[in-house]
């Protein structure tokens, strides 16, 4: 008896943790972002720090996303797919925290907008090198033959289908913007920038 007790409490426990994890990926996303420093980055930034967070605080539930939604968070060609679990655990983070959540979704006028944020850079040059690390990186040598690193981690803006020719890139010269965001890398245990790529067109 007493072990089917034990079998019936340990059973009530893994049934509890497979429904709430959904939850608890909100819950530690809100936290995620609450605690970055937003007084002087841009939406666009924001939620790139979002994309962040929810990486950082899903992959150890990776196993119960793909389960339940069929998604490879370790794929990052499939942005789609990335998008649909941002948006299904957005809508979590709107009821736990929707003070957070707020803080990323562009308001009204934004939406109208069409100019094009300052912050960003345009660039002119050569793909030499592409690495695969957590995300895609581009390693382009401008006209000032000046190497730059530049991460592919959001949706891009382009005139070719970059997620079936990205491999056909290098050696070729386009034309690029891009921004910059602090990220926190755990390895040295601080925040670092880099840049994200947000245009690219082939010449």
């Amino acid at each position: 008896m007493k072990r089917i007790l034990i079998l019936f409490f340990v059973l009530n426990i893994i049934l509890g943790f497979s429904q709430d994890f959904k939850k608890i990926i909100a819950q530690n996303t809100c936290k995620c972002v609450n605690d970055i420093n937003k007084e002087k980055l841009t939406k666009k930034q924001i939620e790139f720090q979002f994309g962040v967070c929810l990486f950082k605080v899903a992959k150890p539930y990776k196993t119960e996303i793909n389960k339940e939604y069929g998604i490879d968070i370790t794929d990052f060609s499939k942005k789609d797919d990335m998008y649909k679990l941002g948006t299904e655990i957005g809508l979590l983070m709107a009821q736990e925290c929707p003070d957070v959540f707020s803080t990323f979704v562009p308001d009204e006028q934004e939406e109208k907008s069409v100019e094009v944020d300052s912050s960003e850079e345009l660039m002119n040059g050569e793909i030499t090198k592409i690495e695969k690390e957590n995300f895609l990186v581009f390693y382009m040598k401008g006209d000032n033959n000046i190497l730059t690193k530049i991460y592919w981690i959001s949706n891009v803006n382009s005139n070719i289908e970059l997620e079936k020719k990205y491999n056909e890139l290098i050696g070729r010269k386009v034309n690029v913007s891009y921004y910059s965001a602090d990220i926190f890398d755990y390895r040295i245990n601080e925040y670092r920038k880099i840049n994200i790529l947000s245009m690219l067109k082939t010449e």
